[in-house]
Protein backbone atom coordinates (compact mmCIF):
# COMPACT_ATOMS: atom_id res chain seq x y z
CA UNK A 1 0.00 0.00 0.00
CA UNK A 2 2.73 2.39 -0.86
CA UNK A 3 3.06 5.19 -3.27
CA UNK A 4 6.00 5.05 -5.62
CA UNK A 5 7.56 2.38 -7.76
CA UNK A 6 10.45 0.04 -7.05
CA UNK A 7 13.96 0.27 -8.46
CA UNK A 8 13.56 -2.69 -10.79
CA UNK A 9 11.16 -2.27 -13.70
CA UNK A 10 9.54 -5.14 -15.62
CA UNK A 11 9.97 -5.33 -19.39
CA UNK A 12 7.32 -3.14 -20.95
CA UNK A 13 5.09 -4.16 -23.83
CA UNK A 14 3.42 -1.95 -26.46
CA UNK A 15 0.12 -0.39 -25.41
CA UNK A 16 -2.59 1.57 -27.16
CA UNK A 17 -3.20 5.14 -26.10
CA UNK A 18 -6.69 5.95 -24.80
CA UNK A 19 -7.94 8.75 -22.56
CA UNK A 20 -11.51 8.25 -21.34
CA UNK A 21 -12.25 6.54 -24.66
CA UNK A 22 -10.51 9.32 -26.59
CA UNK A 23 -7.17 9.39 -28.33
CA UNK A 24 -4.91 11.76 -26.36
CA UNK A 25 -2.25 14.16 -26.51
CA UNK A 26 0.63 16.30 -27.28
CA UNK A 27 4.27 16.07 -26.30
CA UNK A 28 5.50 18.99 -24.21
CA UNK A 29 9.19 18.11 -24.03
CA UNK A 30 12.13 19.43 -25.97
CA UNK A 31 12.41 17.27 -29.15
CA UNK A 32 16.19 17.10 -28.77
CA UNK A 33 16.82 16.47 -25.07
CA UNK A 34 13.32 15.50 -23.90
CA UNK A 35 13.53 17.87 -20.91
CA UNK A 36 10.47 19.94 -20.03
CA UNK A 37 11.20 23.65 -20.34
CA UNK A 38 11.01 26.00 -17.36
CA UNK A 39 11.59 23.54 -14.52
CA UNK A 40 15.10 23.20 -13.18
CA UNK A 41 15.50 21.55 -9.78
CA UNK A 42 18.67 21.41 -7.69
CA UNK A 43 18.86 18.67 -5.05
CA UNK A 44 21.39 18.42 -2.23
CA UNK A 45 21.67 14.90 -0.82
CA UNK A 46 22.02 11.70 -2.82
CA UNK A 47 20.89 9.30 -0.11
CA UNK A 48 17.90 6.99 -0.36
CA UNK A 49 15.29 9.76 -0.40
CA UNK A 50 17.26 12.23 -2.52
CA UNK A 51 18.16 9.59 -5.10
CA UNK A 52 14.56 8.39 -5.32
CA UNK A 53 13.13 11.89 -5.76
CA UNK A 54 15.76 12.74 -8.37
CA UNK A 55 14.85 9.60 -10.29
CA UNK A 56 11.13 10.46 -10.13
CA UNK A 57 11.76 14.00 -11.35
CA UNK A 58 13.97 12.80 -14.20
CA UNK A 59 11.24 10.35 -15.24
CA UNK A 60 8.96 13.40 -15.45
CA UNK A 61 11.51 15.06 -17.77
CA UNK A 62 12.72 17.71 -15.30
CA UNK A 63 16.15 19.32 -15.54
CA UNK A 64 17.79 17.97 -12.36
CA UNK A 65 21.16 18.71 -10.77
CA UNK A 66 22.19 16.55 -7.80
CA UNK A 67 24.87 17.55 -5.27
CA UNK A 68 26.30 14.78 -3.07
CA UNK A 69 29.29 15.14 -0.75
CA UNK A 70 30.13 11.44 -0.36
CA UNK A 71 32.26 10.24 -3.28
CA UNK A 72 30.86 6.70 -3.36
CA UNK A 73 27.25 7.86 -3.15
CA UNK A 74 27.92 10.44 -5.89
CA UNK A 75 29.38 7.69 -8.09
CA UNK A 76 26.28 5.53 -7.60
CA UNK A 77 24.03 8.49 -8.41
CA UNK A 78 26.04 9.34 -11.52
CA UNK A 79 25.73 5.77 -12.77
CA UNK A 80 21.99 5.54 -12.08
CA UNK A 81 20.72 9.01 -13.00
CA UNK A 82 20.57 10.82 -16.32
CA UNK A 83 21.49 14.21 -14.85
CA UNK A 84 24.44 16.32 -13.70
CA UNK A 85 25.88 14.98 -10.42
CA UNK A 86 28.30 17.20 -8.49
CA UNK A 87 30.50 15.49 -5.90
CA UNK A 88 30.92 18.31 -3.39
CA UNK A 89 29.54 19.99 -0.27
CA UNK A 90 26.09 21.44 -0.96
CA UNK A 91 26.38 23.91 1.92
CA UNK A 92 29.16 25.85 0.17
CA UNK A 93 28.09 28.93 -1.85
CA UNK A 94 30.50 28.27 -4.72
CA UNK A 95 29.12 24.73 -5.16
CA UNK A 96 25.56 26.03 -5.22
CA UNK A 97 26.56 28.55 -7.88
CA UNK A 98 28.19 25.78 -9.91
CA UNK A 99 24.91 23.83 -9.72
CA UNK A 100 23.12 26.83 -11.21
CA UNK A 101 20.71 27.67 -8.39
CA UNK A 102 20.29 31.18 -9.83
CA UNK A 103 18.32 29.68 -12.73
CA UNK A 104 16.48 27.00 -10.76
CA UNK A 105 12.81 26.94 -9.83
CA UNK A 106 13.17 24.67 -6.80
CA UNK A 107 15.93 23.81 -4.35
CA UNK A 108 15.52 20.59 -2.36
CA UNK A 109 17.83 20.01 0.62
CA UNK A 110 17.41 16.32 1.43
CA UNK A 111 20.57 15.24 3.27
CA UNK A 112 20.47 13.40 6.58
CA UNK A 113 21.62 16.51 8.44
CA UNK A 114 19.02 19.08 9.51
CA UNK A 115 21.70 21.73 9.91
CA UNK A 116 23.18 21.22 6.43
CA UNK A 117 19.71 21.37 4.90
CA UNK A 118 18.76 24.57 6.71
CA UNK A 119 22.08 26.31 6.01
CA UNK A 120 21.91 25.34 2.33
CA UNK A 121 18.39 26.72 1.97
CA UNK A 122 19.47 29.97 3.67
CA UNK A 123 22.38 30.41 1.29
CA UNK A 124 20.22 29.67 -1.75
CA UNK A 125 17.56 32.14 -0.62
CA UNK A 126 20.26 34.85 -0.62
CA UNK A 127 21.89 33.72 -3.89
CA UNK A 128 18.72 33.22 -5.95
CA UNK A 129 15.71 35.46 -5.50
CA UNK A 130 12.42 33.80 -6.44
CA UNK A 131 13.60 30.22 -5.98
CA UNK A 132 11.52 28.06 -3.64
CA UNK A 133 13.31 26.00 -1.00
CA UNK A 134 12.42 22.70 0.68
CA UNK A 135 14.35 21.29 3.64
CA UNK A 136 14.09 17.81 5.05
CA UNK A 137 14.27 17.91 8.86
CA UNK A 138 14.17 15.06 11.37
CA UNK A 139 14.09 17.14 14.55
CA UNK A 140 10.53 18.14 15.46
CA UNK A 141 11.93 21.41 16.86
CA UNK A 142 12.40 22.73 13.33
CA UNK A 143 8.94 21.57 12.26
CA UNK A 144 7.48 23.85 14.94
CA UNK A 145 9.16 27.01 13.63
CA UNK A 146 6.74 29.86 12.94
CA UNK A 147 6.21 31.21 9.44
CA UNK A 148 8.27 34.30 10.28
CA UNK A 149 11.12 32.19 11.62
CA UNK A 150 11.10 30.01 8.51
CA UNK A 151 11.14 33.05 6.26
CA UNK A 152 14.08 34.51 8.16
CA UNK A 153 16.02 31.27 7.57
CA UNK A 154 15.12 31.12 3.89
CA UNK A 155 12.84 28.10 4.35
CA UNK A 156 9.69 27.90 2.27
CA UNK A 157 8.74 24.31 3.15
CA UNK A 158 9.90 21.90 5.86
CA UNK A 159 9.30 18.18 5.46
CA UNK A 160 9.68 15.82 8.40
CA UNK A 161 9.67 12.18 7.17
CA UNK A 162 8.47 10.81 10.53
CA UNK A 163 5.55 13.23 10.72
CA UNK A 164 4.55 12.67 7.09
CA UNK A 165 4.66 8.88 7.49
CA UNK A 166 2.78 8.78 10.80
CA UNK A 167 0.10 11.12 9.46
CA UNK A 168 -0.30 8.84 6.42
CA UNK A 169 -0.84 5.80 8.65
CA UNK A 170 -3.32 7.69 10.84
CA UNK A 171 -5.24 8.79 7.76
CA UNK A 172 -5.64 5.31 6.29
CA UNK A 173 -6.67 3.99 9.71
CA UNK A 174 -9.41 6.64 9.78
CA UNK A 175 -10.47 6.05 6.16
CA UNK A 176 -10.63 2.28 6.47
CA UNK A 177 -8.32 -0.26 4.85
CA UNK A 178 -7.69 -3.98 4.59
CA UNK A 179 -5.39 -6.38 2.78
CA UNK A 180 -5.52 -5.65 -0.97
CA UNK A 181 -7.81 -2.64 -0.39
CA UNK A 182 -6.43 0.91 -0.65
CA UNK A 183 -8.71 3.78 0.46
CA UNK A 184 -8.69 6.83 -1.78
CA UNK A 185 -10.24 10.28 -1.54
CA UNK A 186 -11.18 10.14 2.14
CA UNK A 187 -12.39 6.54 1.80
CA UNK A 188 -15.09 7.45 -0.73
CA UNK A 189 -13.22 5.36 -3.31
CA UNK A 190 -11.32 2.11 -3.11
CA UNK A 191 -8.60 0.52 -5.19
CA UNK A 192 -8.87 -3.25 -4.93
CA UNK A 193 -6.34 -5.85 -6.00
CA UNK A 194 -7.85 -9.23 -6.96
CA UNK A 195 -6.94 -12.33 -8.96
CA UNK A 196 -8.91 -12.69 -12.19
CA UNK A 197 -10.20 -16.11 -11.14
CA UNK A 198 -11.83 -14.56 -8.06
CA UNK A 199 -13.61 -11.78 -9.99
CA UNK A 200 -17.12 -13.08 -10.90
CA UNK A 201 -17.75 -13.05 -14.65
CA UNK A 202 -14.40 -11.52 -15.64
CA UNK A 203 -12.43 -14.51 -16.90
CA UNK A 204 -12.42 -14.91 -20.68
CA UNK A 205 -14.35 -11.67 -21.22
CA UNK A 206 -13.23 -8.39 -22.72
CA UNK A 207 -13.36 -5.22 -20.67
CA UNK A 208 -16.20 -3.96 -22.86
CA UNK A 209 -18.22 -7.13 -22.20
CA UNK A 210 -17.57 -6.93 -18.46
CA UNK A 211 -18.70 -3.32 -18.27
CA UNK A 212 -21.78 -4.03 -20.36
CA UNK A 213 -22.85 -6.86 -18.05
CA UNK A 214 -22.16 -4.95 -14.84
CA UNK A 215 -24.84 -2.68 -13.38
CA UNK A 216 -22.27 -0.76 -11.36
CA UNK A 217 -19.73 1.93 -12.23
CA UNK A 218 -16.09 0.89 -11.89
CA UNK A 219 -12.77 1.30 -13.64
CA UNK A 220 -10.33 -1.50 -14.39
CA UNK A 221 -7.29 0.63 -13.67
CA UNK A 222 -4.55 -1.88 -14.46
CA UNK A 223 -3.84 -5.53 -15.16
CA UNK A 224 -0.69 -7.36 -14.10
CA UNK A 225 0.16 -10.04 -16.67
CA UNK A 226 3.42 -12.00 -16.68
CA UNK A 227 4.95 -9.47 -14.30
CA UNK A 228 4.19 -6.46 -16.54
CA UNK A 229 1.52 -3.82 -16.06
CA UNK A 230 -1.08 -3.08 -18.75
CA UNK A 231 -3.57 -0.22 -18.81
CA UNK A 232 -6.51 -2.03 -20.45
CA UNK A 233 -8.82 -0.66 -23.16
CA UNK A 234 -12.25 -1.86 -24.31
CA UNK A 235 -11.11 -4.92 -26.28
CA UNK A 236 -8.64 -6.09 -23.63
CA UNK A 237 -9.43 -9.71 -22.66
CA UNK A 238 -9.00 -11.05 -19.12
CA UNK A 239 -6.93 -14.24 -18.97
CA UNK A 240 -6.19 -16.84 -16.26
CA UNK A 241 -3.34 -15.69 -14.04
CA UNK A 242 -4.12 -11.99 -14.51
CA UNK A 243 -4.16 -9.83 -11.38
CA UNK A 244 -6.53 -6.90 -11.51
CA UNK A 245 -6.63 -3.42 -9.97
CA UNK A 246 -10.23 -2.15 -9.83
CA UNK A 247 -11.21 1.38 -8.83
CA UNK A 248 -14.67 2.42 -7.68
CA UNK A 249 -16.95 3.44 -4.86
CA UNK A 250 -16.94 0.89 -1.99
CA UNK A 251 -20.62 0.03 -2.47
CA UNK A 252 -20.14 -0.56 -6.20
CA UNK A 253 -17.10 -2.78 -5.69
CA UNK A 254 -18.94 -4.68 -2.93
CA UNK A 255 -21.79 -5.39 -5.35
CA UNK A 256 -19.40 -6.38 -8.12
CA UNK A 257 -16.83 -8.43 -6.21
CA UNK A 258 -18.39 -9.05 -2.81
CA UNK A 259 -17.64 -7.18 0.42
CA UNK A 260 -14.24 -7.25 2.10
CA UNK A 261 -14.47 -7.94 5.81
CA UNK A 262 -13.30 -5.29 8.23
CA UNK A 263 -12.49 -2.46 5.82
CA UNK A 264 -14.43 0.16 7.76
CA UNK A 265 -14.26 -1.54 11.16
CA UNK A 266 -13.00 0.91 13.76
CA UNK A 267 -9.63 0.06 15.29
CA UNK A 268 -10.43 0.35 19.00
CA UNK A 269 -7.61 -1.82 20.36
CA UNK A 270 -4.31 -0.74 18.80
CA UNK A 271 -0.82 -2.12 19.48
CA UNK A 272 2.13 0.05 18.41
CA UNK A 273 5.55 -1.64 18.43
CA UNK A 274 8.82 0.33 18.51
CA UNK A 275 10.01 3.57 20.11
CA UNK A 276 10.62 5.78 17.07
CA UNK A 277 9.66 9.28 15.98
CA UNK A 278 7.07 7.69 13.69
CA UNK A 279 5.40 5.71 16.46
CA UNK A 280 5.42 8.75 18.77
CA UNK A 281 3.72 10.93 16.16
CA UNK A 282 1.26 8.14 15.28
CA UNK A 283 0.15 7.69 18.89
CA UNK A 284 -0.24 11.46 19.15
CA UNK A 285 -2.46 11.45 16.05
CA UNK A 286 -4.59 8.59 17.37
CA UNK A 287 -4.98 10.20 20.79
CA UNK A 288 -5.95 13.55 19.24
CA UNK A 289 -8.48 11.86 16.97
CA UNK A 290 -10.00 10.15 20.01
CA UNK A 291 -10.36 13.46 21.83
CA UNK A 292 -11.67 15.26 18.77
CA UNK A 293 -8.82 17.78 18.91
CA UNK A 294 -7.65 16.91 15.42
CA UNK A 295 -10.93 17.63 13.64
CA UNK A 296 -13.02 19.80 15.93
CA UNK A 297 -16.70 18.87 16.17
CA UNK A 298 -16.40 16.30 13.39
CA UNK A 299 -13.51 14.61 15.21
CA UNK A 300 -15.46 14.59 18.46
CA UNK A 301 -18.48 12.99 16.81
CA UNK A 302 -16.27 10.34 15.20
CA UNK A 303 -14.75 9.59 18.58
CA UNK A 304 -18.20 9.40 20.20
CA UNK A 305 -19.58 6.87 17.75
CA UNK A 306 -16.37 4.88 17.42
CA UNK A 307 -15.61 4.60 21.10
CA UNK A 308 -12.33 5.44 22.77
CA UNK A 309 -9.28 3.57 21.55
CA UNK A 310 -7.20 1.43 23.83
CA UNK A 311 -3.60 1.99 22.76
CA UNK A 312 -0.79 -0.30 23.88
CA UNK A 313 2.84 0.68 23.27
CA UNK A 314 5.52 -2.04 23.22
CA UNK A 315 9.29 -1.60 23.25
CA UNK A 316 12.33 -3.41 24.66
CA UNK A 317 13.50 -0.23 26.41
CA UNK A 318 12.02 0.44 29.83
CA UNK A 319 13.05 4.10 29.56
CA UNK A 320 11.21 4.46 26.26
CA UNK A 321 8.10 3.02 27.87
CA UNK A 322 8.28 5.54 30.71
CA UNK A 323 8.78 8.40 28.25
CA UNK A 324 5.78 7.41 26.15
CA UNK A 325 3.65 6.92 29.27
CA UNK A 326 4.53 10.44 30.43
CA UNK A 327 3.78 11.91 27.01
CA UNK A 328 0.47 10.13 26.46
CA UNK A 329 -1.65 9.65 29.53
CA UNK A 330 -4.03 6.74 29.34
CA UNK A 331 -2.03 4.48 27.04
CA UNK A 332 -0.69 1.14 28.26
CA UNK A 333 3.05 0.52 27.97
CA UNK A 334 4.65 -2.92 27.95
CA UNK A 335 8.39 -3.42 28.31
CA UNK A 336 9.90 -6.46 26.59
CA UNK A 337 11.23 -8.10 23.44
CA UNK A 338 8.34 -8.59 21.00
CA UNK A 339 10.38 -11.23 19.15
CA UNK A 340 10.56 -13.44 22.26
CA UNK A 341 8.45 -16.59 22.13
CA UNK A 342 5.02 -16.03 23.64
CA UNK A 343 5.53 -12.30 24.26
CA UNK A 344 3.05 -10.97 21.69
CA UNK A 345 0.45 -13.50 22.76
CA UNK A 346 0.74 -12.30 26.37
CA UNK A 347 0.50 -8.68 25.16
CA UNK A 348 -2.89 -9.50 23.64
CA UNK A 349 -2.00 -9.36 19.96
CA UNK A 350 -4.70 -11.90 19.13
CA UNK A 351 -7.40 -9.47 20.31
CA UNK A 352 -5.95 -6.41 18.59
CA UNK A 353 -7.93 -4.59 15.91
CA UNK A 354 -4.70 -3.15 14.55
CA UNK A 355 -0.98 -3.77 15.07
CA UNK A 356 1.47 -1.16 13.74
CA UNK A 357 5.13 -2.22 13.57
CA UNK A 358 7.25 0.94 13.55
CA UNK A 359 10.74 0.00 14.73
CA UNK A 360 13.90 1.19 12.96
CA UNK A 361 14.22 -2.17 11.14
CA UNK A 362 11.96 -2.58 8.12
CA UNK A 363 12.67 -6.32 7.96
CA UNK A 364 11.60 -6.72 11.59
CA UNK A 365 8.50 -4.64 10.94
CA UNK A 366 7.36 -6.73 7.98
CA UNK A 367 8.00 -10.06 9.73
CA UNK A 368 6.35 -8.95 12.96
CA UNK A 369 3.32 -7.56 11.12
CA UNK A 370 2.95 -10.91 9.35
CA UNK A 371 3.34 -12.74 12.67
CA UNK A 372 0.69 -10.52 14.26
CA UNK A 373 -1.81 -11.52 11.59
CA UNK A 374 -0.94 -15.20 12.07
CA UNK A 375 -1.59 -14.78 15.81
CA UNK A 376 -5.05 -13.39 15.24
CA UNK A 377 -4.73 -9.60 14.87
CA UNK A 378 -7.54 -8.21 12.71
CA UNK A 379 -5.20 -5.88 10.79
CA UNK A 380 -1.49 -5.12 10.71
CA UNK A 381 0.69 -2.44 9.16
CA UNK A 382 4.47 -2.27 8.74
CA UNK A 383 6.61 0.83 8.29
CA UNK A 384 9.32 0.29 5.66
CA UNK A 385 12.18 2.55 4.62
CA UNK A 386 11.75 1.84 0.92
CA UNK A 387 9.65 -0.22 -1.51
CA UNK A 388 11.79 -3.36 -1.35
CA UNK A 389 9.02 -5.49 0.18
CA UNK A 390 6.20 -4.32 -2.12
CA UNK A 391 6.81 -7.29 -4.41
CA UNK A 392 5.76 -9.57 -1.52
CA UNK A 393 2.32 -7.97 -1.26
CA UNK A 394 0.59 -10.86 -2.99
CA UNK A 395 1.97 -13.47 -0.55
CA UNK A 396 1.89 -11.47 2.69
CA UNK A 397 -1.16 -11.13 4.93
CA UNK A 398 0.02 -7.69 6.06
CA UNK A 399 -2.69 -5.13 5.33
CA UNK A 400 -0.46 -2.10 4.73
CA UNK A 401 3.20 -1.53 3.91
CA UNK A 402 3.90 2.19 4.30
CA UNK A 403 7.18 3.32 2.74
CA UNK A 404 8.89 6.36 4.26
CA UNK A 405 10.71 7.00 1.00
CA UNK A 406 7.53 6.98 -1.06
CA UNK A 407 5.56 9.12 1.40
CA UNK A 408 8.25 11.83 1.36
CA UNK A 409 8.61 11.62 -2.42
CA UNK A 410 4.85 12.06 -2.90
CA UNK A 411 4.92 15.13 -0.65
CA UNK A 412 7.84 16.71 -2.51
CA UNK A 413 6.43 15.95 -5.95
CA UNK A 414 3.08 17.53 -5.07
CA UNK A 415 4.95 20.71 -4.11
CA UNK A 416 7.07 20.81 -7.24
CA UNK A 417 4.41 19.95 -9.80
CA UNK A 418 2.27 22.70 -11.26
CA UNK A 419 -1.45 22.32 -10.49
CA UNK A 420 -0.30 20.58 -7.27
CA UNK A 421 -0.68 17.16 -8.85
CA UNK A 422 -0.48 14.63 -6.05
CA UNK A 423 0.29 10.95 -6.33
CA UNK A 424 -2.32 8.97 -4.42
CA UNK A 425 -1.16 5.53 -5.54
CA UNK A 426 1.90 4.26 -7.39
CA UNK A 427 1.96 0.85 -9.08
CA UNK A 428 5.28 -0.67 -8.09
CA UNK A 429 5.17 -2.97 -11.13
CA UNK A 430 5.71 -0.05 -13.53
CA UNK A 431 6.04 3.73 -13.80
CA UNK A 432 2.27 4.26 -13.63
CA UNK A 433 0.49 6.35 -10.98
CA UNK A 434 -2.99 7.41 -9.97
CA UNK A 435 -2.73 11.17 -9.54
CA UNK A 436 -5.28 13.71 -8.36
CA UNK A 437 -5.53 17.47 -8.85
CA UNK A 438 -7.95 20.29 -8.15
CA UNK A 439 -8.88 22.71 -10.93
CA UNK A 440 -7.44 26.04 -9.79
CA UNK A 441 -8.88 29.53 -10.09
CA UNK A 442 -6.70 30.41 -13.10
CA UNK A 443 -6.40 26.91 -14.56
CA UNK A 444 -6.73 26.80 -18.38
CA UNK A 445 -8.95 23.72 -17.92
CA UNK A 446 -11.62 25.60 -15.95
CA UNK A 447 -14.89 25.69 -17.86
CA UNK A 448 -13.71 23.22 -20.51
CA UNK A 449 -15.01 19.77 -21.36
CA UNK A 450 -12.64 16.83 -20.98
CA UNK A 451 -12.86 16.11 -24.69
CA UNK A 452 -11.53 19.61 -25.44
CA UNK A 453 -8.40 19.31 -23.28
CA UNK A 454 -4.99 18.45 -24.72
CA UNK A 455 -4.29 15.61 -22.31
CA UNK A 456 -0.97 13.76 -22.31
CA UNK A 457 -0.53 10.62 -24.31
CA UNK A 458 -1.69 7.57 -22.37
CA UNK A 459 -3.57 9.36 -19.57
CA UNK A 460 -6.83 7.72 -18.50
CA UNK A 461 -9.43 9.79 -16.66
CA UNK A 462 -10.25 7.87 -13.46
CA UNK A 463 -12.88 9.93 -11.64
CA UNK A 464 -14.05 13.44 -10.88
CA UNK A 465 -15.48 15.04 -7.76
CA UNK A 466 -17.83 18.04 -8.00
CA UNK A 467 -18.53 19.43 -4.57
CA UNK A 468 -19.70 16.45 -2.52
CA UNK A 469 -20.69 14.50 -5.62
CA UNK A 470 -18.53 11.76 -7.12
CA UNK A 471 -19.08 11.51 -10.88
CA UNK A 472 -17.99 9.08 -13.57
CA UNK A 473 -16.29 11.37 -16.10
CA UNK A 474 -17.24 11.30 -19.78
CA UNK A 475 -15.82 13.21 -22.70
CA UNK A 476 -18.58 15.83 -22.33
CA UNK A 477 -17.95 16.33 -18.58
CA UNK A 478 -17.18 20.00 -17.95
CA UNK A 479 -14.60 20.87 -15.33
CA UNK A 480 -15.29 23.85 -13.07
CA UNK A 481 -13.03 25.67 -10.62
CA UNK A 482 -12.69 23.63 -7.45
CA UNK A 483 -13.46 20.29 -9.12
CA UNK A 484 -11.14 17.41 -8.34
CA UNK A 485 -10.14 15.09 -11.16
CA UNK A 486 -7.91 12.00 -11.13
CA UNK A 487 -5.91 10.30 -13.85
CA UNK A 488 -4.07 7.05 -14.37
CA UNK A 489 -0.90 8.21 -16.08
CA UNK A 490 2.70 7.31 -16.74
CA UNK A 491 5.41 9.39 -15.10
CA UNK A 492 6.40 11.04 -18.36
CA UNK A 493 2.81 12.22 -18.80
CA UNK A 494 2.84 14.41 -15.68
CA UNK A 495 4.23 17.50 -17.50
CA UNK A 496 1.35 17.22 -19.97
CA UNK A 497 -1.15 17.37 -17.10
CA UNK A 498 0.71 20.38 -15.72
CA UNK A 499 0.36 22.15 -19.06
CA UNK A 500 -3.35 21.32 -19.29
CA UNK A 501 -4.23 22.27 -15.69
CA UNK A 502 -1.49 24.53 -14.30
CA UNK A 503 -2.39 28.22 -14.18
CA UNK A 504 -0.11 31.22 -14.41
CA UNK A 505 0.80 30.85 -10.75
CA UNK A 506 1.25 27.08 -11.06
CA UNK A 507 -1.97 26.35 -9.14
Amino acid sequence: MSAGAGLMRPIRRPRRTIVGGLIAGLSHACPICGIVAGMKIVIVGGGMIGLHIARELIDEKRDVVLIEKDAEAAKVASNELDCLVINDDGSRPEVLREAGVAGATWFLALTGSDEVNIVSCGLVAVEAKGIRTVARVDNSFYSDLSRAQRKALGLDVLINPAIETADTVARIVDEGFAEDVVPLHDGRLQLRFIEAEKAPGFLGKSLREIRSAADRDFLLAAVIRDGALDIPTGDYGIEPGDRLYLLGAPEDLDALLGPVAGVRKASRRVLVIGATKISERLIRDLVLTDSGSASGVVGALKGLFRGKRRITFIDASREAGKRFARSFQGIETIHGDSSAEGFLEQAGVGKADLVVCATESQTYNVLTAQLAKNLGAAKSAAITLNDRYQTLNSILDVDALVSVKSVVAATVLELVRKAHIRTIHGFFEDDVEIVELTVGTDSPAAGKKLVDLSLPKGALVAYAVKGDRLVVPKGQTRLDRGDTVAFIVRKNGIPGLELAFGGRLGD
